[in-house]
């Protein structure tokens, strides 16, 4: 998006900016007739909509809010004044940074649009601006994505949206691709569910950096590539999400995993309505040794099979949500579940959320499974018996008791020879009639 003019692929860019541009006399630049920018826009809508070329002195006034250092854009500037806010396509990269407080004499330039993005083309660093003092810090305006998507004349303003977050399919991910230099869409929402594109260029200083799965706030300039606006991100500085995603922020309405188990305690088969959970999926679909529909859930409190409509997409220590409410509670030969969770009632959070497992003895976990079921736990100094290969039931011992170590046929495991001698396992606690335990993949055997 803004392919063409902000995002351009030019492999020498960063040779060809100029750090040295020369502040001509204010005197050699005429300021002819001053014109606020909003005045300027007017122009181009007063013209049906068609280019004017300057062939006038006429001046402009404003504050550059954003630059091609970062490499975010490229032979490009935002200039902002009080009323409004414009794009500069440049002749040549450089000679305008951010926070230059400047004079642009539009003789010569050209105003037009480039995929409905409004824009002074043709602008030369040298010869139509004045600099009149650097270091100059203009507050980003404080507003909404229903705004940005919906008014015309944010187009190509400093803005701050708080309380907004990433979507969960960019988390983790990178803003862009610096590899190939291709550039990238994330998607930003607020807690209502409005969407903004964010564009990040293949070129930029932060490409490889992850999208944050927090909530927060970003200040970013306001862009439009035909019928999209999207925001471009000056520094990763200005990108602060570290607070609870909007699903968690009504702590009152999400119950914890200790609470859900003591509701079946207490005879109750459903979540109250209006509750949701938060916690980590502790199990490993990728590898087989659960079926597509299942997962184990954990929070700091206590841990639940979860049991979904349909197979689902979580990973391993994927940080989900689930709207719970009204959800069945039941077990399934002894093992208790949140059964028959529609896909749509669960969303990531975030991803490589790691839960340290809690180190044990078998005995303990026998003699307390009310506590350990679902759990993920470490057993020291234990040793495996009953098979060469971990297919079917195997008999698992640490010197203090025995259980069962179950893994599925269709595990990715399932043929792999079982370790000699001792190991430290990590697994679920789990339950089929009798409790088990249950491996994710061969990282959790130790030797």
């Amino acid at each position: 998006m803004i392919a063409g003019t902000l995002v351009a692929t030019v492999l020498i860019m960063n040779a060809c900016v100029n750090y040295d541009f020369d502040i001509p006399d204010p005197l050699d630049i005429p300021v002819g007739e001053a014109k606020t920018i909003a005045q300027v826009r007017q122009m181009f809508f007063d013209n049906n909509d068609q280019a004017i070329r300057f062939t006038e002195d006429i001046s402009i006034h404003g504050v550059i809010t954003m630059d091609g250092s970062s490499g975010n854009i490229y032979r490009n500037a935002f200039i902002q004044d009080g009323t409004a806010a414009i794009n500069l396509r440049l002749m040549s990269p450089g000679g305008l940074y951010q926070g230059d407080s400047v004079r642009v004499n539009l003789k010569g330039t050209r105003l037009d649009a480039f995929n409905q993005m409004l824009q002074i083309d043709s602008v030369h660093a040298g010869n139509n601006v004045v600099k009149l003092k650097t270091n100059v810090h203009l507050e980003p305006l404080d507003t909404d994505i229903i705004t940005l998507l919906t008014d015309a004349s944010m187009q190509g303003r400093l803005v701050r949206l708080n309380n907004v977050e990433f979507h969960p399919n960019n988390l983790g991910t990178p803003f862009a691709d610096s590899e190939n230099l291709m550039a990238l869409n994330t998607t930003l929402r607020d807690c209502s569910g409005s969407e903004i594109i964010v564009r990040t260029s293949g070129y930029a200083s932060f490409a490889d950096s992850l999208v944050p799965g927090g909530n927060g706030s970003l200040v970013a300039v306001l862009a439009q590539y035909n019928n999209d606006r999207q925001l471009f991100i000056r520094d990763l500085s200005e990108v602060n999400m570290e607070g609870p995603r909007c699903s968690e922020q009504d702590n009152e309405d999400v119950i914890t995993l200790a609470e859900v188990r003591q509701l079946f305690n207490e005879g109750v088969t459903s979540i109250p309505a209006g509750m949701s959970i938060v916690g980590v999926i502790t199990s490993d679909r990728e590898n087989g040794n659960i079926t597509g529909r299942n997962a184990y859930l954990e929070d700091a409190t206590g841990a639940v099979a979860l049991r979904f409509s349909a197979n689902h997409t979580f990973n391993l220590w994927d940080r989900i949500t689930i709207f719970a409410g009204t959800l069945e509670l039941s077990e399934f030969n002894g093992l208790l579940q949140i059964n028959n969770i529609p896909i749509g009632n669960a969303s990531l959070s975030e991803t490589n959320i790691i839960i340290e497992p809690e180190e044990t003895t078998i005995q303990n976990i026998l003699d307390n499974m009310d506590t350990f079921e679902s759990k993920l736990v470490r057993i020291p100094n234990a040793t495996i018996s009953g098979g060469t290969t971990f297919a079917g039931d195997r008999t698992l011992s640490d010197g203090t008791a025995s259980i069962s170590l179950f893994t599925r046929n269709d595990a990715t495991f399932a043929n792999e020879n079982v370790p000699q001698g001792t190991i430290t396992l990590t697994g679920i606690v789990s339950i089929f009639n009798t409790p088990n335990i249950i491996i994710r993949n061969l990282d959790d055997i130790q030797q």
